[in-house]
């Protein structure tokens, strides 16, 4: 008996396709990993999702007491008064919005007592296809102290960086894609804070600002994702299983 089954699997064992095998055993696995990646993926967003929120909600501070790291004061709610340099305004090309292509406005904001400067977001603006037509930024600026209010956040950003894009462009407004403090400060004549502060929608001088709490992709699209690679797991296995079969009933 135990001779039998010993010839049996020795048959099963020489019949055994490795190349096949091995191609079906990686590739289930990597789709297997895709789908637990796009799951830590999700539940990473949802992370950020609340600690966004979170963020956004508390009360607002004085923008020079918020002497914090960069992952906590970002979307902070923020204070500060000063005045705004419109003469050295900058646009931030390559932002869609409504499907339209556009570019935000960063205007410096000289802080008050010499506390240094930060750049301003005072909202998206429609752009001229060709470029050769920037838009009107020019606002009547108060001539006294003016208090101003918004949320810290990074700098906007391209899904494609081509290089040069963090070169400023000549004159003002100057345009840029990625902004590189380091490369406008010969530009402005002076540094400003690695950061920038989207202007409260109610606050006045800023176009349109439609400040959203999301990032590029959210949870349930990569649960979605997930769920794709899983499917295709699934479809491997069985359709591996059924060939295995049917070429082992036709031997």
């Amino acid at each position: 008996m135990n001779g039998i089954m010993a010839s049996r699997l020795s048959a099963c064992y020489k019949n055994i396709r490795w190349v096949p095998l091995t191609l079906f055993v990686c590739l289930f696995i990597l789709l297997l990993r895709l789908g637990f990646w796009q799951l830590s993926r999700a539940n990473e967003k949802e992370s950020f999702l609340v600690t966004q929120q979170k963020q956004m909600l508390q009360k607002p501070v004085l923008l020079t007491d918020l002497l914090l790291s960069a992952e906590a004061r970002r979307y902070r709610p923020v204070i500060f008064n000063g005045g705004y340099d419109i003469k050295h305004q900058l646009l931030v090309d390559n932002q869609v919005h409504g499907g339209k292509l556009g570019a935000f406005v960063l205007t410096p904001f000289i802080l008050e007592n010499n506390e240094g400067v930060v750049l301003v977001n005072r909202g998206w603006v429609a752009m001229d296809k060709s470029r050769q037509r920037l838009p009107e930024l020019g606002f009547k600026m108060a001539s006294s102290i003016i208090e101003v209010s918004g949320i810290v956040n990074e700098f906007p950003s391209v899904g494609l960086v081509l290089q040069g894009a963090d070169e400023p462009s000549e004159g003002w407004p100057s345009m840029v894609q990625i902004i590189n403090i380091e490369k406008l400060k010969p530009k402005l004549g002076y540094s400003v804070l690695p950061f920038q502060v989207q202007l409260h929608a109610e606050q006045a001088n800023g176009y349109l600002r439609d400040w959203k709490i999301n990032t590029r992709m959210p949870p349930e699209k990569h649960r979605a994702y997930a769920f794709q690679w899983f499917a295709l797991a699934t479809t491997l296995f069985f359709l591996t299983f059924w060939i295995s079969c049917k070429t082992h009933k036709n031997d």
